[in-house]
């Protein structure tokens, strides 16, 4: 097997040196590179154009998400393949990974052999899903589309009806009694979950949905 190419994005180091530790032994992998959210990513592959086979991408990332680097891949550089490698588990989440182009899902959760098992899978042009992603898939298909809106939790809900108003982060977590840096985390968790891309996505959501404190 020829050498796997990997870019590994994610916005935390420790995570980084974690999986570069797990898969250390597997000589059919080199990490060429790291970036700490979407927009290094596609810096890197404008830069480096066909170094790299897979990203082993996170998707709640500053500056660009993993849902939306995964995009610009598909339509600019359709050779390299995604495989997420996130904690996220929810149904939204996954479904908007997969619209946006990853080949494979699998949480961080996983062992050492899942993630081999899945990079290989993906550098092939084939799909892989860890087993509790499958089985959401399935509840979804079983279950039939619901509502976007039932899949924010309730403060994230409250958070995007005061941003709806056009409050600051530091402004919403005033009035919730959280800090501008918790806000700016359920603002991520909004925007993945719903694929919204700015904050004038946003409002425009709460405000065609109703949502707004």
């Amino acid at each position: 097997m020829e050498t796997i190419k990997i870019l590994l994005a994610d916005d935390h180091l420790i995570i980084r040196d974690g999986i570069k530790l797990m898969l250390k032994k597997n000589l059919n992998f080199k990490i060429v590179a790291e970036a700490a959210n979407g927009g290094e990513v596609i810096q890197y592959l404008h830069d480096n154009p066909k170094s790299i086979d897979v990203v082993l991408m996170d998707i709640n990332m500053p500056t660009m998400n993993g849902i939306e680097a995964a995009k610009i891949i598909l339509e600019k550089f359709s050779d390299v393949k995604v495989l997420a490698l996130t904690m996220h588990a929810e149904e939204s989440y996954i479904t908007n990974m997969l619209k946006a182009g990853a080949l494979g899902y699998i949480l961080k959760e996983s062992r050492t052999e899942e993630l081999v098992s899945a990079i290989k899978s993906v550098a092939r042009g084939e799909k892989y899903y860890s087993n509790e992603v499958s089985v959401t898939l399935i509840n979804s298909l079983m279950n039939g589309d619901k509502p976007k809106e039932s899949e924010l939790s309730d403060r994230e809900a409250q958070v995007l009806s005061h941003i709806a108003t056009g409050l600051t982060n530091k402004e919403v977590g005033e009035i919730l009694y959280i800090s501008g840096r918790t806000v700016e985390s359920h603002r991520r968790n909004i925007m993945g979950k719903l694929d919204l891309r700015n904050t004038a996505e946003m409002i425009r959501y709460a405000l065609e949905n109703e949502i707004v404190a």
